[in-house]
């Protein structure tokens, strides 16, 4: 066999594996509705060769936008009326309030949320399958809180742990370790979840949920006036290199907030210029504190150097650093950090600052679509598809015949491309997504008859089959460069000037079709012609 021709069919074959590959998870997940889509993505998590994922909300997975599957569809915008914000005070707390809004619709367990800035002081909310609607406004729409807390010592911690494994093990005696033998109990306790990072304990992210349901089940034990709170999800390093194991720490925090965010001013990033040799090349948070936050701070640090001060935002400590000293009146208060480029600190900057502008969130428009207008939209969708596959179908086999059988091989392998590609990437199908894809056919049927109408003309000129067919993919490759590529630079143009919401969906999947029919309108169907060809260059052409 020649050996462009075997380097196709080898090629050919891997697509076909690696499409199946990347869409088995949609089709498992899409077709069998009596699992929830979670519990697939676990199980299939849990066998080899999606394991290597390393997490379920990285299978590849095809999912289904909002106006597919319905959901809700909110723009908030931020209420500054007989508020002394300045414009871009606005906008900026608008920009933060996106992470916060993003880093509360994960509670919910959201797929694929679709939340976006529009104007100066909107922000567009898409949470498809959200059916609890009261539960999503009321965590969507209350305002942020910044608040600066103590940590509770080593000791209180060893205690506190203690407690909790004494409670649910129901052992009244004091033991002398944290440990308690799980097969006495029955149970799997508290400490055993509990990761030594440092000065630090942490659990593993995965394991979030039931740690987080043990210290609410054992409330009666705990302090009055201490609160266990987590991190945010981080990456475990040990020993300088990254474990590619997520957690997050755990923290004791007193109940009381000595400094919240309407007592800041403003904070900011910088390189660290102290003398400790510790902290060379590293970053600080630099405050600036209103009146009424500097004299409260500075008795505050001033009681309780040497122990440690939480960033608590939204009940997730971002971080915890060490009072070094007493910060007097009218001082900017600095927060040492270990980051070396910067960017994790920049984030807390922000966060702080911002922090200091809780700008309530209006709802400026709020519409519910059912999952009944979504299986509608869908059915609606996938009907016309077929209705116009079926159209393409009908003419190419009537007009081309024989070579017309090849271009509807050639464009049901594009499309099932474009679907492994859309599901890899992880991309959200909307209605006009599906509009997209109705257009790739016409693109790639478009792209087919300019070969073929090119290879009559050379047969007409009276060429030998291989040679016309040489000739004409060769003449033709230019025009569909050329229309392919105007094409795609209109929908870029489209995309970044109104790239949201439905035009987003329509030009992604348009640009990733065109992509996709340029390599497969050349190089597969050239492929099919050249075995058709293979042994005899002379064989006739239905075309």
């Amino acid at each position: 066999m020649k050996k462009g021709l075997r380097l196709k069919l080898v090629l050919f074959i891997i697509l076909v594996l690696v499409g199946f590959f990347f869409l088995y998870p949609s089709i498992r997940v899409w077709s069998d509705t009596t699992v929830s889509k979670e519990d697939h993505l676990v199980r299939l998590n849990n066998s080899f060769p999606y394991s290597i994922w390393k997490g379920p909300d990285r299978i590849p997975l095809l999912n289904l936008g909002l106006d597919l599957v319905g959901g809700m569809h909110l723009v908030l915008e931020a209420d500054t009326a007989g508020r002394e914000f300045t414009a871009s005070e606005a906008k900026a707390a608008t920009n933060n309030a996106i992470n916060i809004i993003r880093n509360r619709v994960d509670e919910i367990g959201v797929a694929e949320p679709n939340i976006q800035r529009v104007g100066n002081n909107r922000i567009q909310v898409q949470l498809p399958g959200v059916a609890d609607r009261e539960r999503a406004l009321d965590l969507i729409g209350k305002t942020g809180l910044l608040e600066f807390r103590l940590v509770g010592d080593t000791l209180l911690s060893y205690k506190v742990f203690n407690d909790l494994d004494r409670y649910h093990a129901g052992d009244t005696l004091l033991l002398d370790s944290m440990y308690i033998d799980t097969a006495r109990y029955g149970i799997r306790p508290f400490s055993s979840y509990l990761i030594g990072i440092e000065s630090d304990y942490a659990i593993e992210a995965e394991d979030y949920e039931e740690v987080a349901k043990l210290i609410d089940e054992a409330k009666p034990v705990i302090p009055d006036y201490i609160e266990i709170l987590f991190g945010p999800e981080e990456e475990l390093v040990r020993q300088g290199r990254k474990t590619g194991t997520m957690i997050r720490k755990v923290y004791l925090i007193e109940e009381k907030a000595h400094i919240v965010g309407a007592n800041i001013r403003d904070a900011g990033a910088q390189p660290y210029q102290g003398q400790e040799t510790d902290y060379q090349g590293t970053w600080i948070v630099d405050m600036e504190l209103k009146q009424n936050g500097q004299t409260q701070f500075a008795q505050v640090t001033g009681d309780n150097v040497g122990r440690r001060l939480a960033i608590v935002f939204d009940n997730v400590v971002m971080s915890a650093p060490v009072i070094k000293e007493r910060i007097p009146p009218g001082s900017h208060a600095q927060i040492t950090t270990r980051d070396r480029v910067g960017d994790e600190t920049k984030d807390l900057a922000i966060l702080i600052s911002h922090g200091a502008l809780p700008i309530p969130l209006r709802i400026a428009e709020e519409r519910t679509v059912s999952p009944t207008l979504g299986r509608d939209s869908v059915r609606s969708g996938v009907v016309a598809i077929l209705v116009g596959l079926a159209a393409v179908v009908l003419f190419m086999l009537v007009y081309y015949t024989g070579a017309g059988a090849v271009a509807i091989v050639t464009l049901i392998f594009n499309l099932y491309i474009l679907l492994a590609g859309l599901a890899g990437f992880r991309t959200t199908l909307t209605l006009p997504g599906l509009a997209g894809i109705a257009l790739t056919i016409g693109m790639a049927v478009d792209a087919n008859v300019l070969i073929y109408e090119r290879i009559r003309d050379e047969l007409s000129a009276g060429k030998f089959p291989r040679s016309a067919v040489e000739t004409g993919y060769g003449k033709a490759w230019k025009v569909i460069l050329d229309a392919n590529i105007t094409t795609i630079m209109t929908v870029i143009i489209l995309l970044t000037g109104l790239g949201s919401g439905p035009v987003r969906g329509f030009a992604v999947t348009l640009i990733f079709g065109l992509i996709i029919n340029m390599i497969t309108a050349i190089y597969f169907s050239r492929g099919l012609f050249d075995a058709y060809l293979y042994r005899r260059p002379d064989r006739k052409l239905f075309i």
